[in-house]
């Protein structure tokens, strides 16, 4: 892959790191300490920094658990880098007996916390809201939970996987595997759910603007997943009755053991709206040479379709029809005769939606994905140049750049403590006790 210079952030020298654009951001001036790990609350601190917000990433001896998933090195792991580009990371142990002094002053001198814990350790640790916001009137709290704050499950600990599972979502969005569902990947309310926090943030700090007071802020990946899947979790009086024709289809078939991709199916055609047009005008053929990906739900665009095909129109849009599959069949096999620039030049032409269908390293060289940054390459200064996604958004009047790799494990220890009002004696008593931690080579304040 070559790697292609962004045009919001300067591309450094080697080993030279990425100049620091903070005061240009939308959030400049505001402080953020992450208390998470793992991908959700971490990703709102990246989009938080992103827009200029200055976030202390605080880790556990050891690390955030990303920092081991396939390794890069001893102390740094490809999904850590891809996570936590643009923030400061500091090591505190949170139950070691000075950890106390060190918390309370990290929320004294932050704007927001970003707080990721099973809510039995919140007080443990002293990082609950109660005493936050004792500490700092002013504090924006962001608690994150999987299954909500309130429910039987509140103190449940919980990953993407089971709130796929849990929500409904997974069943219209999962794949089967030997007869059972495959999570998908990426884990998107995991990811969903750093975009929603990281608006309740700024909402937050909205309304701290107006009346002086900070707040604490919830989010979940259970919310995230429902609101997700707002177009096809809901229910209607007039529905009642196929509704619960269908319940009575789906047990009968479970206790058949008939396999999820069967059920799967059997709920596309009773349920979702036009599933015909999603088995013919909206979804992704094979092509001579890839794969391309299709979208044409209304009649004039389906028209355009048969027009640049040449197939003739189903008399009916029903997917268990033979008349109709007899069509997805006839598309599947033309499909396959032409490459797909060559079909994206055909369907283009008469402006019908269609696109490339990449695989994740296309992806990264993909010209539109390149031309709005929405990946940058970066230097880590222990294992060198990385390609990770950009900012989702951005401002016409402020900057909002992904400033630098991700940090190394303590990098920040000491210049994050003096920040905050640490003298050097008392730091390196900190460190020498093991409340907190720095890399061998720490980087120290000027």
């Amino acid at each position: 892959m070559t790697a292609v210079p962004t045009t919001d952030v300067p591309q450094p020298a080697d080993g030279e790191p990425v100049p620091d654009q903070r005061g240009d951001g939308i959030l400049t001036g505001i402080n953020v300490v992450e208390l998470a790990q793992n991908a959700a609350i971490p990703h709102c601190g990246r989009l938080l920094a992103g827009m200029g917000a200055d976030v202390v990433k605080v880790e556990p001896p050891g690390g955030d658990a990303m920092r081991s998933l396939a390794a890069l090195t001893p102390t740094e792991g490809r999904g850590y880098a891809l996570i936590n580009p643009g923030k400061r990371a500091i090591v505190l142990d949170l139950g070691h007996p000075g950890a106390a002094g060190v918390i309370d002053a990290l929320f004294g001198w932050a704007d927001v916390a970003l707080v990721a814990f099973k809510q039995g350790d919140l007080k443990r640790y002293g990082i609950d809201w109660d005493h936050a916001s004792a500490v700092n009137e002013r504090l924006v709290y962001l608690a994150h939970t999987a299954f909500g704050p309130e429910g039987p499950d509140a103190h449940v600990g919980g990953y993407d996987v089971l709130v796929q599972a849990r929500s409904g979502a997974g069943f219209v969005m999962n794949r089967a595997e030997h007869g059972v569902p495959s999570a998908t990947r990426p884990a998107v309310n995991d990811f969903g759910t750093g975009m929603v926090s990281a608006l309740g943030v700024v909402a937050a700090l909205r309304h701290r603007d107006v009346t002086g007071r900070g707040q604490r802020v919830d989010s979940s990946l259970l919310g995230t997943a429902m609101a997700l899947a707002t177009p096809m979790i809901g229910g209607f009086e007039a529905d009642a009755e196929a509704v619960a024709e269908l319940r009575s289809d789906i047990d009968a078939a479970r206790a058949a053991g008939v396999g999820f991709a069967d059920q799967r199916r059997l709920y596309e055609e009773r349920v979702t709206p036009g599933a015909g047009a999603f088995r013919l005008y909206f979804r992704t053929y094979l092509t001579l040479d890839g794969m391309i990906s299709v979208a044409g739900l209304s009649a004039a665009l389906q028209d355009k379709f048969h027009r640049v095909t040449g197939l003739a129109r189903p008399g009916t849009q029903d997917p268990s029809s033979d008349a109709f599959r007899s069509v997805v069949d006839a598309a599947e096999s033309l499909f396959r005769t032409r490459t797909t620039a060559e079909w994206l030049t055909a369907l283009r032409e008469v402006e019908f939606p269609c696109g490339p269908y990449n695989l994740p390293y296309e992806a990264l060289d993909d010209d539109q994905i390149r031309a709005n940054d929405y990946v940058v390459d970066l230097e880590h200064s222990e294992f060198g140049r990385y390609t990770t996604s950009g900012m989702p958004l951005r401002f016409s009047d402020a900057g909002s750049p992904v400033l630098g790799a991700s940090p190394r494990y303590g990098e920040h220890t000491r210049e994050v403590l003096a920040g905050i009002g640490f003298d050097a004696a008392e730091i390196d008593h900190l460190v020498a006790a093991g409340t907190v931690e720095e890399h061998p080579t720490p980087t120290r304040p000027a």
